[in-house]
């Protein structure tokens, strides 16, 4: 029999045009469905099931309101079918919806409407906020709300996000979903920015000199320019913090938390390393063996420091591959990427890095810095030429 729509392919039809206007001004009703009536030798030879599923139809439409349209078709006898089902408006459609896409629904036509009422916007620009905010719980959408009204009503230039007085409010909070919360915010109060002065970068950086050892880490958060001058020539930037604390004494050696992707912009509160007086410097990244980790070498290298990698190629990978792992760093599953162009890598390390964002050759995405033995580091240390002390 000729496919005839049924009252669960109906409800279908309405879910989907519920999710695919979602974030559309006009909501898209009424929507008129068509049953799809099979022809006339399908009728006739299967009069039952025709006549069994157009009660159906003809039931379900009548509990909703829907207005049905109906043409004769001769199944033996002439008789009236349901030719076609109208959802005449939203109402009635997230009646007919599951619960949780019905109520997801109101949520984002609630928000528009708060939106337009507080805001000189127009709709399209509105409905970009909700959409940009989607997956804020309403006491997240309020505040961002009420912090937009607050940015419109006062000069919040130059001022950190700790400054502004509203409970809820801070450089966790707009950070935590920068991108879409700082957007969300730029479009409510019609700038491109709104100003706010961001936290100062930090870098942690350590003594590795024995004559050093009893100095206490520092953090910088203004440049430090001493590292000549106290005859730093040996610097390890590491991106784990048990690493950074055990790496083992190196004369004239300074060891450099790198904190992430942060690491190419903190490094910058270490100007001496990226002129003249870094000659002699001889700069070593360790970093994971994964694909975020060499798009921090590389770009440490883009900012103008000639450093050498340690463990990030593809006879460490070898090496040490048994130990690796298909999961970021907060268990959830890695994708395979296609590979950026970085072009602050060298043969080798480029090698390895597309094997680790395609995962071929490679059983594992990810080798965490971790998983390489302190001693093994203090070896591979020495034979670049650095002055591990070993006694």
């Amino acid at each position: 029999m000729t496919a005839m729509k049924t009252v669960p392919q109906i409800v279908g039809i309405v879910e989907r045009r519920l999710t695919t206007r979602m974030y559309r001004i006009d909501p898209g009703f009424p929507l008129a469905v068509p049953i799809g009536l099979p022809g006339r030798a399908d009728l006739e030879a299967n009069g039952i099931a025709v006549h069994d599923n157009n009660n159906e139809i003809r039931a379900w439409a009548g509990r909703y309101g829907c207005p049905t349209e109906t043409v004769v078709r001769r199944m033996g006898t002439p008789v009236e079918l349901t030719d076609r089902v109208t959802i005449p408006d939203e109402r009635t459609a997230l009646r007919i919806a599951g619960t949780a896409l019905a109520d997801r629904y109101r949520t984002v036509r609630k928000r528009y409407g708060m939106v337009r009422k507080s805001f000189l916007l127009d709709g399209e620009t509105a409905m970009r906020v909700v959409r940009l905010v989607q997956d804020e719980t309403d006491v997240d959408f309020a505040l961002l709300l009420q912090v937009a009204e607050y940015c419109l009503a006062h000069d919040v230039t130059g001022l950190r996000p700790r400054a502004v007085p509203l409970a809820g409010f801070s450089a966790k909070w707009l950070d935590r979903k920068k991108t879409k919360r700082r957007r969300a915010l730029e479009l409510l109060c019609g700038k491109p920015s709104l100003g706010l002065d961001e936290r100062p970068r930090e870098l942690r950086f350590r003594h590795l000199d024995p004559a050093r050892a009893l100095l206490p880490d520092a953090v910088a958060v203004r440049p430090w320019n001493d590292g000549v001058a106290l005859g730093i020539r040996h610097v390890a930037i590491v991106e784990n913090k048990d690493t950074y604390q055990l790496m083992p004494p190196i004369r004239g050696g300074l060891c450099v938390f790198g904190s992430g992707k942060a690491a190419a912009d903190g490094l910058t509160l270490l100007p001496w390393l990226f002129d003249e007086r870094a000659a002699n410097v001889h700069v070593v990244y360790w970093g994971d063996m994964d694909a975020a980790g060499f798009e921090i070498l590389s770009a440490v290298r883009q900012r103008g420091i000639d450093c050498d990698s340690l463990f990030m190629s593809r006879a460490a990978y070898d090496r040490y591959g048994m130990f690796g792992t298909n999961e970021d760093p907060d268990g959830k599953p890695l994708a395979r990427q296609q590979p950026k162009s970085l072009p602050g890598l060298r043969d080798e390390e480029r090698e390895l890095y597309e094997a680790l964002c395609t995962g071929e050759g490679v059983p594992y995405l990810r080798l965490e810095q971790e998983r390489i033995p302190i001693p093994d580091a203090a070896a591979a240390l020495h034979d670049m030429g650095i002055p591990v002390v070993t006694d």
